[in-house]
């Protein structure tokens, strides 16, 4: 792998995170007014109706055309799976510490991608992922006073969010990027209408607005993550989503009034600094 691709893929995944924190954030504020599944298929209509606007342009036959339905089928699963559990850790837990916990993600995918992919990983690299670990159970605060079944709910969408990783990258090389977002999102699309009858609720022009907006940062993050995993392996990529505790600061801060804990921030300086030396170490 050159070092460019490397440096470019890790840079497309920094980019696709802040993408989605800012996404997650909007998420955050509608969920306090309306249900967790009808703002997950609105956030993946919006990004299918993106999409389809750009088929004009690019060509509507490579957006439906895949060599992998099933995987599209399991990425779209996922891809519910992430947000809604996401978007539920939110309502309960600040947005820093949340993020703190899924920074558990590189972790797992590595391993899985090592498991399913027969992607090589070196021992220094994993032992700077082992300490990111060590960081994500210092923020987690187990054996605090508030800990509780909700803290599950970060640690579900870590393990839903590495599989999604997995199985972008397994199929990236074969597939159209813009095949693999419109597809997932479609496939989201349809499951969280099943939902409708039960979850539909009235929205007000502006919340209409704000989930439009979320759904163009999540569809910008998207072909982010894609590109990055057609360019550089999991081992690279996936660990860059220990930068996000950084728009998560800001942005709980600034959106929420949310001050991190110490134990967060001991937690999420050493996740950033294991991200930092996975950067710097090769192969």
């Amino acid at each position: 792998m050159r070092p460019q691709a490397a440096l470019a893929g890790a840079l497309m995944m920094v980019a696709a995170v802040v993408c989605f924190t800012s996404l997650d954030s909007i998420l955050k504020l509608l969920v306090a007014r309306h249900d967790v599944l009808f703002l997950a298929w609105g956030r993946n209509l919006f990004q299918v109706a993106y999409m389809a606007a750009l088929m004009p342009v690019l060509g509507g036959r490579r957006m439906v055309t895949t060599r992998h339905p099933g995987m599209q089928l399991g990425r779209g699963a996922l891809l519910v799976s992430t947000t809604v559990l996401i978007v539920l850790s939110l309502k309960v837990l600040p947005l820093a510490q949340t993020y703190a916990i899924t920074f558990s993600t590189p972790f797992l995918a590595v391993l899985m991608a090592r498991l399913f992919l027969g992607e090589t990983v070196s021992l220094r690299r994993l032992a700077w992922i082992a300490a990111g670990f060590v960081g994500v159970l210092i923020a987690l605060r187990p054996g605090a006073p508030d800990a509780g079944w909700h803290l599950l709910l970060p640690v579900g969408m870590a393990f839903a969010n590495a599989l999604y990783h997995v199985l972008t990258r397994a199929i990236a090389a074969d597939e159209d990027p813009f095949a693999m977002v419109f597809l997932v999102a479609a496939v989201a699309t349809v499951l969280t209408a099943l939902a409708l009858p039960w979850t539909w609720s009235a929205m007000a022009p502006w919340e209409w607005g704000l989930l439009a907006l979320g759904a163009a940062f999540g569809t910008a993050a998207h072909m982010l993550l894609v590109a990055a995993f057609r360019i550089a392996p999991t081992s690279v990529v996936s660990p860059m989503v220990y930068t996000q505790i950084v728009s998560a600061l800001i942005l709980g801060y600034l959106m929420f009034g949310e001050v991190p804990t110490v134990t967060t921030l001991l937690g999420a300086g050493l996740v950033t600094l294991c991200g930092i030396g996975l950067i710097r170490t090769g192969r």
